[in-house]
């Protein structure tokens, strides 16, 4: 799935004191461009959004609709009745653009994306979290531990 994969060797790489670097290529979306894309594409063709509150399933059954996607997300817990449905929050930082930054890293549990819209940082995962308020903790500590990854980046010119 990765054709291009390839370790580095030191001179390669700009991350001092990592033994082990790895290059590959692979797509990435950017999901306000894809989304808005996909949304169009889907008007053009003949479908509609509808927004609206549903009790129950029963209450889907009775939609006129020959065709529902399901994007509940957390509120199918209560839709559905579903006890075993437990959230897992993720939280980004989003830093400003900078177009030269044109990679990603993957580094234990923390991730750095770069998109035309900001350089997505992340690296949480809080099992059982319904809170969809930033948590302040978790965003400082995402940035310091990118800090901490970066500090030793070199020019490997």
């Amino acid at each position: 799935m990765l054709p291009e994969l390839r370790d580095l060797a030191p001179s390669e790489h700009p991350f001092s004191g990592y033994k082990f670097v790895r290059q590959f290529d692979t797509m990435l979306i950017e999901p306000p461009v894809y989304l808005s894309a996909m949304l169009a594409d889907a008007l053009l063709a003949g479908a509609t959004v509808k927004v609206q509150s549903l009790a129950d399933r029963g209450a889907i059954a009775q939609l006129p609709e020959k065709l529902v996607f399901n994007c509940t997300g957390l509120g199918s817990k209560a839709l559905f009745n579903d006890d075993e449905l437990t959230p897992i929050k993720g939280q980004l930082t989003v830093l400003l653009p900078q177009p030269e930054v044109q990679y990603a890293v993957l580094h234990d549990d923390l991730y750095m994306f770069s998109r035309t819209d900001g350089i997505l940082l992340g690296g949480t995962h809080e099992e059982g979290v319904w809170t969809m308020e930033p948590n302040l903790e978790k965003k400082q500590e995402i940035i310091s531990k990118h800090k901490v990854f970066f500090e030793n980046f070199r020019d490997c010119k």
